[in-house]
């Protein structure tokens, strides 16, 4: 095969998107540099191995961004607006603070139970409570939120990983 042919296999991989146009440029750069360093049968071998180590690379790529796209709908929200990966920790730390909303709860009713049925304790009986429920069930639905977040993350970062080592065991030698 020519080197022509060879610019011209390039210049098709480029066209389709396999190739970028920085790759293509390093691709026949080194097309044209081996053709004038080595013979015609090891410039052949030369060349179809820098082709399937280019093809190698933008594969490993194509998973690394597949991967981020991805990764994008697990994350969580954490202080400051920062996206984090979710994890059981957070997940235990939701369900710690579920603690303090019964401990409120708890407190709200032994000192609401003995103010008066009416004025502004009988609203307070009622809202101080009810308060330490709501924070108590939104920490524990919260957590099971992010526990369940943080399992189907770990399987996917374990699946990106399989795709990754098992592409590996692929490579070219």
């Amino acid at each position: 095969m020519s080197l022509a042919d060879e610019i011209q296999k390039l210049e098709e991989l480029r066209r389709t998107g396999a190739l970028s146009e920085l790759e293509f440029s390093d691709a026949k750069a080194a097309l044209i540099r081996g053709a004038s360093n080595i013979s015609e049968t090891q410039g052949e071998k030369y060349l179809i191995d820098q082709l399937e180590d280019i093809r190698y690379k933008n594969e490993l790529a194509q998973i690394d961004r597949e991967w981020d796209i991805e990764s994008e709908q697990y994350f969580v929200y954490g202080q400051h607006g920062r996206k984090l990966p979710p994890s059981t920790t957070l997940a235990a730390a939701s369900f710690a603070l579920s603690v303090f909303g019964v401990f409120w709860t708890i407190m709200a009713l032994s000192i609401t139970s003995n103010a008066p049925d009416a004025g502004p304790f009988a609203l307070a009986k009622v809202i101080f409570p009810l308060f330490g429920i709501v924070f108590t069930v939104g920490s524990v639905a919260y957590g099971i939120h992010i526990l369940s977040k943080a399992q189907k993350y770990q399987k996917a970062l374990a699946d990106y990983k399989a795709r990754r080592a098992s592409h590996r065991n692929d490579s070219p030698a």
